[in-house]
């Protein structure tokens, strides 16, 4: 009986650390719930709660003490591209991925990812979808874009 138990609470504590980690992305919880997946485990293989718990407490600072520097270190943007944010992007190169309407919006790919609204810097005709473009300036989140090549270029 107090197998089941055991593994009851094992689980129960995985699932709300991994649901509150889920929740709050902090790279806390989710050692907790992997000091309890190793504790469900020993629990199954019909250790003692002494053992269960000093198993919790290992796996938990182990993987806090191993897993989170990689973890951060792999989703910081010091390796990566960085945004590049509203005045980076002048000058910049991009492609148009929703259709530049006759004085309206649509959206381009500035570099290899950063997607932004963009209007037409000069109120001539519309920019077709994959048409490249420079962007010129920024009006707030929008960046106003010029068309380097006629290709692509809508009706």
């Amino acid at each position: 009986m107090s197998l089941d138990l055991d593994v009851i609470f094992w689980a129960v504590l995985a699932g709300l650390a991994f649901v509150g980690e889920l929740l709050s992305v902090s790279f806390f919880l989710l050692f907790f719930s992997i000091g309890a997946v190793a504790a469900l485990v020993m629990a199954f293989a019909g250790l003692g709660p002494v053992a269960q718990a000093v198993g919790f407490v290992v796996a938990s600072v182990l993987s806090m003490v191993v897993l989170r520097p990689a973890l951060l270190n792999r989703l910081s943007l010091r390796g990566g591209e960085q945004y590049a944010g509203h005045r980076g992007i002048t000058g910049a190169s991009a492609v148009v991925t929703e259709p530049i309407e006759a004085g309206g919006k649509g959206t381009v790919r500035v570099g290899s990812g950063e997607f932004w609204t963009a209007r037409a810097m000069y109120s001539g005709g519309g920019i077709g979808k994959g048409a490249k473009v420079r962007v010129l300036g920024t009006d707030g989140l929008t960046a106003l874009v010029e068309p380097v090549e006629t290709e692509g270029e809508g009706p």
